[in-house]
């Protein structure tokens, strides 16, 4: 009897282990393919019609794909029956097939009144900004079915999302052969040096389209395979915690059900209303700022440093993502307390600050220096670090809370926020002299 049981553990555990990686499997597909697009940014403005004017773009079009989570928002209000896994899965499909087109078509350029455009190349990033759009509002929801701990698992795979691209992006090998200037307000800052590819942006799309493909196949088994259907909190196990039934038969579930009491009694304590609202409000601003304006106002700042540190401060702010995120299995987000919330937003903004201020200057610090590089490249790490942390905090918070329709709430706000945040940077990049555009790059 003690064997059988002892048997029963190692395989839940063993089960356990494979949904966490189902789950970051399916958490890699939220961002990797508009990650793995402006990771890219600097081999493409090479070849771009659209040249050093393309990042802002490309964020412009990512952000006009929110109008599918705002379609979705308005059929939840007139209470449409909506299968929610059947959405996911078809936007995974639309995603995978448009890296895969992608993946051939990325550098073609279409003539439109004379002039060329990345047309296809807006498109399929338009289809690929979908799926991360809906995202917020989709993907974290479906998570309130499974145990909380797998939330973190999926926001390790958001940030791996960012991760893999980039060291497929150091793969490339990037060398030097020729150099061109860069001008910002007339004055010479740097030679930037031109690429040499150890292979071209269509390969690097089609390992893109492997990923988003394993992605798809991981949430197809998550949903549909019996053996981990067990794994799954209903909806209704709540009522069931509230009136302590014990419905259940499986040790895990049982855990699960004591777990979600004790998480409802430490929220109960302190999760007032106006504590709510206030998350929600540092939630939106932090969505605005890292999902809108420090995307685009990035290379602005980096690109007075040299092109390679530009790339690097992408590669090392989306390998921080994921390595923040870790945190929380160490450090329990449960017992964080709110003046521990208000540190980490002191922090993201004194850094934001910094970086924005190299995006405006005229005149960046430490230009020439091997200090002012390692600055620019730590700042932006640490920067998305620390929001990506931030971000899993209050969403678990949140989710800890057991509130009807939280996670969706949530995701509303973030995509509305990361909306605005898109928009604003386009107005104020395009239509006033606070950002130089880098020109007379041969």
């Amino acid at each position: 009897m003690i064997h059988i049981t002892q048997d029963k553990k190692i395989c839940n555990e063993k089960t356990y282990i494979v949904v966490h990686f189902l789950i970051i499997l399916f958490g890699i597909s939220s961002w990797i393919g508009i990650n793995g697009i402006f990771i890219q940014i600097p081999i493409l403005i090479n070849t771009s019609p659209e040249g050093w004017s393309l990042p802002i773009y490309l964020v412009s079009i990512t952000q006009t794909a929110n109008f599918g989570p705002l379609l979705y928002i308005i059929l939840q209000y007139f209470k449409c029956k909506i299968n929610e896994s059947w959405w996911i899965m078809c936007l995974l499909m639309l995603g995978t097939l448009a890296m895969g087109f992608l993946s051939f078509f990325s550098s073609e350029k279409t003539v439109i009144a004379n002039n060329e455009y990345s047309l296809l190349l807006f498109v399929l990033t338009f289809f690929n900004a979908l799926v991360s759009c809906f995202s917020s509002i989709l993907f974290m929801p479906y998570l309130r079915n499974f145990n909380i701990k797998f939330l973190t698992s999926y926001f390790i795979g958001e940030g791996l999302s960012g991760v893999l691209p980039s060291i497929i992006a150091l793969i490339q090998r990037i060398g030097y052969i020729s150099e061109c200037t860069i001008l910002k307000n007339n004055t010479n800052i740097e030679p930037l040096k031109s690429f040499v590819l150890k292979f071209s942006p269509n390969e690097y799309f089609l390992f893109i389209f492997i990923i988003l493909f394993l992605s798809l196949v991981a949430f197809a088994i998550l949903e549909y395979s019996s053996v981990f259907q067990n794994i799954k909190q209903i909806h209704n196990s709540i009522s069931i915690v509230l009136n302590e039934k014990q419905a259940y038969s499986h040790d895990h579930c049982t855990n699960n059900i004591q777990e979600m009491k004790h998480y409802l009694v430490n929220n109960s304590k302190y999760l007032t209303k106006q504590i709510r609202n206030y998350l929600f409000i540092l939630l939106a601003i932090f969505c605005f700022l890292s999902h809108g304006f420090f995307p685009s106002i990035q290379f602005y700042s980096c690109l007075p440093y040299g092109s390679i540190t530009y790339k690097l401060s992408i590669i090392c702010a989306q390998i921080a993502n994921p390595l923040m995120c870790l945190l929380a299995f160490w450090f329990k987000i449960s017992s964080i307390k709110l003046y521990i919330i208000n540190y980490l937003c002191i922090i993201c903004l004194l850094i934001g600050s910094y970086v924005t201020y190299l995006a405006i200057s005229p005149s960046p610090p430490l230009q020439a220096t091997k200090l002012g590089i390692f600055l620019v490249i730590i700042s932006w790490a640490l920067l998305m670090g620390f929001v990506s942390y931030l971000k899993l905090i209050v969403i678990s918070v949140f989710r800890n809370t057991m509130l009807p329709n939280i996670l969706f709430n949530v995701g509303a706000i973030m995509q509305i926020a990361s909306a605005s945040g898109a928009i604003f940077s386009f107005i104020i990049i395009n239509f006033t002299n606070y950002f130089e555009v880098y020109d007379n790059c041969t």
